[in-house]
Order: C-alpha cells, then structure tokens, then sequence
C-alpha cells in the first residue's frame, strides 16, 4: 500500500476510535447510579468492570474469585436484574453499582456502558474487563496475584 493509502487508513481508524468513544459518552446517560464507592478506590488498585442480568446465583464465586486474584473494586452495571443481583451487590462494601433498563445490545452488549466507566474511572489503573461467568486464569494465578502479574507486564 502506498504512503498515502496508510494515511488514509490511519485516519478512518482515529475517526472510528473517536466515534466510539463519542457513543460511550452518549450511552453512559443511561446509567442510573445505585451506589457510588469509587471514592474508595485508591493508586494502583486493580479494578473489575462487568455489565450483568440475573446472575445472583454466580455472584458470591465471581466476587471471591477476583478478590482473591487481587481486584479491589468492582464497577458494575446491572441490566435491570430481577434476582436479587442488585442487593448482593449493594450490600459489597468493595462494589460500585449502576442500573440500566436500556437495551443491552443496542450498547453493544455492554461495551458503551463500559467503555463510558473505564474512560472515567480506569485511568491510571489496571483493569478487568469481564462477564459474570468468566473466571480469569492465567499462570500460576493460584501463587500470584493480579497486582504481581501487572507488575510484570509493566516492567516488559
């Protein structure tokens, strides 16, 4: 491709960065906050961002899961739950907590609501992004905690 055709390809992939994160700005109006502790996030935590619906019965796994890899706050979007996931969440002292009604496609299944929340919150910290019913696992993630993993990758 010539000079010229990798310019023009450089920038139809700035403008559709630009576009989407315009979008996450946009669908981010349609997050309700339940309950704010983003005040307790400190430098260098490791933070989780999950969209969810009704998964109550996976919660208390997936909150003990991360906690113990490391993750000291959870950024959670709730899909309109009708299970009880909303309590289970609002009770976590470790747990932000937003509520949508809105169509969980047309936010391209979540990624706008969560983009809109990392964009905002993420900064400067590693993050997670994942489902309910997602376990991350990697390399002796039962000796080494996430923190000790970024702190690797930041050091390649």
């Amino acid at each position: 491709m010539s000079r010229a055709g990798d310019l023009w390809q450089d920038y139809l992939w700035r403008r559709r960065r630009q576009l989407r994160l315009a979008r996450a700005l946009r669908k981010r109006r349609e997050l309700t906050s339940v309950v704010d502790r983003t005040d307790l996030i400190r430098p260098g935590d490791v933070l989780a961002f999950t969209t969810l619906r009704n998964e109550a019965a996976r919660l208390p796994y997936f909150l003990a899961h991360y906690r113990a890899l490391g993750v000291r706050h959870f950024l959670v979007v709730d899909n309109d739950s009708d299970d009880g996931s909303r309590e289970i969440l609002g009770d976590a002292a470790d747990v932000s907590l937003w509520h949508s009604k809105a169509s969980y496609r047309a936010s391209r299944f979540g990624v706008d609501w969560m983009q809109g929340l990392l964009m905002r919150y993420g900064r400067g910290h590693w993050c997670v992004s994942v489902d309910a019913d997602e376990l991350l696992v990697y390399p002796h993630h039962d000796t080494r905690p996430l923190p000790a993993l970024c702190e690797f990758l930041d050091g390649e």
